[in-house]
């Protein structure tokens, strides 16, 4: 993003292959997470940018500029990432079984690979990376078994955290919206809609609530094992429990 920044006002260096490359760039960052006001903060880095081009660049690449970003969801990158697999259910005995033999010569990048792919990131910190609408993982391996952290994951519902946990409401005009409460104030009420956009969240005045309870459903998707391998679970699991550190035992020979 620095890059992207600072070479946005460039006017010498540039070949059709670079501009190409670099716009089709602000497609891609239209997908990477931030604050509230991370988008804009884009935006303003490709408008400066589209600004410094002359008018015979702006006609090439008229059909470049005027493409429209395809935002995708966590479960959709994630869709994509697996793409072709087979699908298989599996179980908390299986994987707690292979968990009790099974962490050691583990593969550390893979485990961040994992980490990221099944789209932990957008919700969870970790380390000094990911999103806050879910706990911080950093210490989970502090905290948890291996058994309650692959329970955790098969059984997202069974103990939900009650700082991340969803409501739902149901306001006088019969309208339903179910989110994690990120701010009180005054008559107003802030839901955050999906965890994976901070950004998306919903005003509602509390005034026309006719109904709010909290959701026995956890906003974590379900199945995120379906279409990993038991291996791919396994580096998962020792990437989480080590912290981040490549040093821990889990990776030794």
């Amino acid at each position: 993003m620095q890059y992207a920044r600072s070479i946005r006002m460039l006017k010498s260096g540039w070949t059709p292959e670079l501009r190409t490359a670099y716009f089709e760039w602000f497609l891609k960052a239209a997908n990477y997470k931030g604050g509230a006001s991370f988008e804009k903060f884009i935006e303003f880095i490709r408008n400066d940018a589209v600004a410094s081009l002359s008018e015979s660049e702006k006609s090439s690449l008229k059909e470049l500029l005027a493409k429209k970003p395809v935002k995708k969801s966590v479960l959709e990158n994630l869709g994509e990432v697996f793409a072709g697999r087979p699908t298989k259910k599996w179980t908390l005995s299986e994987l707690s079984s292979a968990a009790r033999t099974g962490l050691k010569n583990r593969n550390f990048d893979n485990g961040r690979r994992m980490f990221a792919a099944t789209g932990c990131f957008a919700c969870h910190r970790f380390g000094n990376q990911g999103g806050m609408t879910g706990p911080d993982l950093t210490s989970a391996g502090r905290r948890y078994s291996p058994h309650d952290l692959l329970d955790q994951v098969i059984n997202p519902s069974k103990v939900i955290n009650e700082q991340f946990s969803a409501v739902s409401v149901v306001t006088e005009d019969g309208k339903v919206h179910t989110g994690v409460v990120v701010n009180l104030s005054g008559d107003s009420i802030m839901l955050n809609t999906d965890l994976t956009q901070p950004n998306k969240q919903v005003r509602i005045d509390r005034k026309t609530i006719d109904e709010m309870v909290v959701s026995k459903t956890s906003p974590m998707p379900k199945e995120l094992f379906n279409r990993m391998t038991k291996e791919e679970i396994l580096d998962l699991i020792a990437y989480l429990i080590s912290a981040g550190d490549p040093d821990h035992q889990f990776f030794k020979d």
